[in-house]
């Protein structure tokens, strides 16, 4: 077979398994890299939807993120848009009626810090919640307002982003820790 090597002393492996995997610290490198810089990505869009909420004023406003699919000014200007004040938690316009553009640039800023914290199952846990909660908006957005936002979309994709590579370390931690068990349990 091509895939298997005869190594001297040791039997016969498929090649796949020769190839050592990256180091801990490149893998833990490169997860925190991508999760700042996601981080910042959605930093940004949430500022662009702060943006056009806050030109929503103006009646001559016309967003960019307006297109032929569908309207995010429509969307921002829902209920859902301010989403304590639609689940009764605060009394509508008050101060912590706070809007999901302003929630996304909390969220987002958190992920941006990430390499000063490094805490990989927290990451999980807040991607994790970040993707469930995508994926409500996501219900919202195509079952009830039936509408489509181009910046929308754009949080929900970093959010699934943020949860492959939060996920990453994780995934790789499983398996090592299951390499080692195969191990002990062929000594003895």
């Amino acid at each position: 077979d091509d895939d298997e090597v005869e190594l001297p002393g040791d039997e016969a492996r498929p090649l796949a398994r020769l190839i050592k995997p990256a180091p801990r610290s490149f893998v833990r490198s490169f997860v925190m890299m991508r999760v700042a810089v996601l981080g910042m990505c959605g930093v940004v869009v949430s500022l662009y939807a702060l943006h056009v909420e806050r030109s929503m004023a103006d009646p001559f406003y016309e967003p960019m993120c307006n297109t032929r699919w569908g309207s995010c000014a429509a969307v921002f200007g829902s209920d859902y848009a301010h989403l304590f004040s639609k689940w009764g938690l605060v009394e509508r316009g008050s101060a912590m009626d706070l809007s999901l553009a302003t929630c996304g640039a909390v969220n987002y800023s958190f992920y941006v810090t990430y390499p000063f914290w490094r805490r990989p199952r927290l990451l999980l846990l807040v991607a994790a919640a970040s993707c469930g909660f995508s994926l409500y908006l996501l219900y919202v957005l195509k079952f009830i307002l039936k509408d489509f936002c181009v910046v929308c979309t754009t949080f929900h994709i970093i959010n699934f982003s943020l949860l492959l590579f939060a996920a990453i370390p994780e995934v790789r931690n499983y398996s090592n820790r299951t390499q080692r068990m195969r191990r002990g349990n062929k000594a003895a």
